[in-house]
């Protein structure tokens, strides 16, 4: 009797059996529940499911002030018509947070989308929805800045059986651009990403990477209202987790504070080209003086809550 072929059944049950797991799951008979207690910022990643970022304790008059969404980050010139670090300090929404030895989802830039189901049939056609929005945000946000760039390189991520099967990670897709930013100090290098020769210069390249949709979920109301009330929902926590990398890197010329400063407008001047439905994540930095804040198509929301 032929015994590898019971084996070679069992693999291929198990492996069918973790993909049908993988599926993207229907929860939207699930509503979120918006805690009046903390922020705006905080129950839009507690709503994804993410680890919530505390919100910062502030007095009543302070929170009147932080809770409008209109704070300006463009660096390194300041506008007067907005709040901005001029006009209001960052300073009472600094705190520091032991983390132990844990990789809390808030310690790392990323995205979160609610990609309306009217919009997308399956969570492929959604991801693709989200990679073409990114292109054509980022476009119009370097034409808008007069930056120059190099291509831009978009496309599906490496996923191997190991990953997809055992570990249940999710086809991934990735967008990366190199500009040039003159006050920066990055130049084009001839599109050659990853020359080890150009490895310690000035970059200026902005890599993001998102997975596939586990799960539709119920659209909450603070993020978009749309016409399904359904959304497929890309995260940025666990295996299947989004990230932003940092923008400016290797910039000598200016203080690291400068440079987390230039990424905070870069990020602003982006998400005001995206639609409600995405919001880019930036974790805290305090060591630049600079807290965490979610960006919903320009407007800014802080962590906060009253004393």
């Amino acid at each position: 009797m032929n015994t590898a072929l019971p084996r070679y059944l069992s693999i291929i049950s198990i492996l069918l059996f973790l993909s049908a797991c993988s599926a993207v799951r229907d929860t939207s008979d699930r509503a979120y529940v918006y805690d009046q207690e903390h922020s705006i910022a905080w129950n839009i990643i507690n709503s994804s499911g993410m680890d919530t970022y505390r919100d910062a304790q502030v007095t009543p008059s302070q929170k009147l002030m932080y809770s409008r969404n209109d704070y300006d980050f463009s660096f390194p010139e300041l506008r007067g018509e907005n709040l901005n670090e001029s006009s209001l300090s960052l300073t009472p929404l600094l705190q520091y947070i032991p983390t132990g030895m844990g990789a809390e989802d808030w310690q790392n830039d990323g995205i979160l989308a609610w990609i309306p189901t009217e919009l997308a049939s399956s969570p492929e056609v959604a991801s693709q929805i989200l990679s073409d929005t990114f292109e054509h945000a980022v476009l119009e946000t370097l034409k808008e800045s007069k930056k120059v760039h190099g291509d831009f390189r978009k496309g599906e991520g490496y996923n191997d059986y190991l990953g997809k099967y055992v570990f249940q990670v999710n086809a991934s897709r990735y967008l990366a651009i190199q500009f040039a930013d003159e006050y920066a100090g990055c130049e084009l290098h001839n599109n050659k990403y990853f020359d080890a020769a150009i490895a310690k210069l000035p970059d200026c390249t902005l890599y993001i990477n998102f997975h596939d949709s586990e799960k539709i979920v119920r659209t909450p109301d603070f993020i978009s209202k749309n016409i399904t009330g359904k959304s497929y929902l890309i995260r940025h926590d666990g295996v299947n987790a989004s990230f932003i990398s940092p923008i400016y890197r290797q910039i000598t010329s200016h203080a690291k504070t400068n440079a987390v400063r230039l990424n905070y407008a870069f990020a602003q001047q982006l998400s005001r080209h995206l639609p409600d439905w995405v919001i880019i994540y930036i974790s805290p930095h305090e060591e630049s003086g600079m807290p965490a804040v979610a960006l919903q198509a320009g407007k800014v929301h802080f962590f906060i809550r009253s004393e």
